[in-house]
């Protein structure tokens, strides 16, 4: 794209007057529908920011209204190391700027692409912060909804930063959710219930414990425990939690790690490991030396720090509930690992 046409895409500075006079916009580093998401320098500093830039005239009122719920709920969680950082808020009447930090060692998504699988020790870094960071989640009464490899970066330091709160909700004690929303292959067997079953109890929390199972599971091999090219086969694997450690990617895991996935994979969310006692697992108990454990991911990471933050990806993600489940199957299939 010539550099003319990019700043023909930025919204005229008369209407946000505010975000120009602290921010000097960059190039682009991914588009939606609504949104753009460009790298920025805030002026005083020179610091770098990423800005997701939302058009609230393609989508007024729901736009506006979902856009607004999840501000709400990034100050909410603010403040903790494992979460995305929301550094400043600026509004118009066509126009909304949200200012994130900018994590320039992208998606861990991304590595794990570039190198199939990780190490348990590695895997025991990742998942011991991404606990960490959803039990502080739910702490402040907020369910993620959406957890995967796709949606946690690693910043300058190669610690988690949890991002995309598009689908999370803010539950009132003993409140329950029925919508089927999220990504096909992370989904818990009670959320496929309620799209399946008139009388479906609900689901809370324990979603996002079962999403970390199919994280931690992806991480160790490579691939999630439920894919399957036929959508309904995959989505009857979820429904009885059907997986296996038989692939000969397994053969030289330790038994730790599996049995934590099996106590995270429970179908019946009632008996499903929390948080707490995931992380007093054994399997979090080895000791080690953090540093020497990640040195190799760190350095494999750094020489590719030129790229920026794929927050684009994780920014402009739809805040739509599916509509049909094989639609998104669809996409997930044409994302898989």
């Amino acid at each position: 794209m010539a550099k003319e046409e990019e700043d023909d895409k930025l919204p005229d500075k008369d209407v946000a007057k505010e975000f120009y006079a602290k921010y000097e916009p960059k190039e682009i580093l991914g588009k939606g529908i609504s949104c753009t998401v460009r790298r920025c320098i805030e002026k005083e500093t020179g610091k770098e920011f990423a800005a997701k830039i939302i058009d609230l005239s393609t989508d007024p009122d729901s736009g506006e209204q979902a856009v607004r719920q999840e501000i709400f709920i990034l100050r909410h969680v603010a403040g903790h190391p494992y979460i995305i950082e929301l550094q400043d808020v600026f509004e118009s009447n066509t126009f909304i700027f949200l200012v994130f930090e900018l994590c320039k060692n992208g998606e861990l998504f991304d590595y794990l692409t570039t190198v199939v699988n990780l190490s348990e020790k590695k895997t025991r870094y990742i998942m011991r912060q991404v606990f960490e960071g959803v039990e502080y989640i739910h702490s402040r009464g907020i369910v993620h909804r959406d957890l995967k490899p796709e949606n946690i970066l690693l910043d300058d330091n190669l610690n988690v930063k949890i991002t995309d709160f598009g689908f999370a909700r803010k539950l009132d004690p003993g409140e329950v959710l029925y919508d089927l929303c999220g990504t096909p292959g992370y989904l818990a067997p009670e959320t496929l219930r309620c799209s399946m079953m008139e009388d479906a109890p609900g689901y809370s929390f324990q979603v996002d414990i079962w999403a970390c199972g199919v994280i931690m599971y992806t991480l160790l091999v490579g691939c999630p425990p439920f894919w399957h090219r036929k959508q309904m086969i995959m989505l009857r694997n979820i429904m009885e939690g059907k997986y296996s450690f038989s692939s000969p990617e397994w053969a030289d895991i330790s038994e730790a790690p599996k049995d934590l996935i099996r106590k995270l994979l429970v179908v019946d969310p009632n008996h499903r490991i929390t948080i707490k006692e995931a992380l007093a697992h054994p399997f979090f108990q080895t000791v080690q030396m953090w540093d020497q454990d990640i040195a190799p991911l760190k350095h494999s990471l750094r020489r590719d720090s030129h790229r920026f933050s794929r927050i684009a990806h994780l920014a402009l993600k739809e805040n739509l509930p599916l509509s049909t489940v094989g639609r998104k199957f669809t996409r997930a299939q044409n994302r898989k690992l």
